[in-house]
């Protein structure tokens, strides 16, 4: 299958039992088995909702999706700490909000490194935007992401790291090489990004 036709043309659809997930595999061995060991028992206790990304039948990748929630003193910009404590009334920073986590992505390796991921993961955002509108109140997607996932959403795709993680950052490069599944806590917020 042609990149162009998967962008064109793949879809989600809930994970269930009925799904053949024994061809899927996206190179790291951890989300591998997630998704073939743990992502319908966690779906079924109600912990998260797997989604895979299907087109002409095959899948093409996963995502997983659980609520969660981030600290108001954890965001970078101040012009939005402030505005969301004097919308919620609160004066503290140390309040969490809610959020929609991101717990797993992670595409089959034989459709990676062709702009695929970006474009699923704009998808993934816009309909959560939508939903964030006319479901369940959130304003911010968070994901636990890879050293070597540090570029693809930061630089690619608009999310950042949190205010405490300024030193580690300044390693990024140096981390990604040596320790590439070490993690980092990353935000996206739909507001700033969708209603501008």
């Amino acid at each position: 299958m042609k990149i162009k036709e998967i962008k064109d043309n793949y879809y989600f659809e809930t994970l269930s039992p009925e799904h053949d997930l024994s061809d899927f595999d996206c190179g790291d061995d951890e989300l591998n088995e997630f998704l073939k060991k743990d992502a319908l028992i966690q779906q079924k206790a109600r912990l998260n909702v797997t989604k895979l990304i299907m087109c002409d039948g095959k899948i093409i990748g996963f995502t997983s999706l659980l609520t969660d929630t981030i600290m108001i003193k954890k965001i970078r910009d101040e012009s939005i700490k402030t505005e969301i404590k004097e919308k919620l009334k609160i004066d503290k920073e140390s309040k969490s909000i809610s959020a929609v986590k991101i717990g797993r992505l992670a595409l089959d390796k034989r459709y990676t490194g062709k702009g695929l991921g970006s474009h699923i993961l704009r998808n993934i955002l816009i309909n959560l935007n939508n939903t964030s509108k006319s479901t369940i109140g959130f304003r911010f997607i968070i994901v636990e992401g890879y050293a070597k996932a540090f570029n693809f959403y930061v630089i690619k795709n608009g999310f950042e790291y949190l205010k405490n993680d300024d030193e580690k950052i300044k390693k990024i490069d140096f981390i990604i090489p040596r320790d590439p599944t070490k993690k980092f806590f990353l935000y996206f917020d739909l507001e700033r990004y969708f209603n501008q």
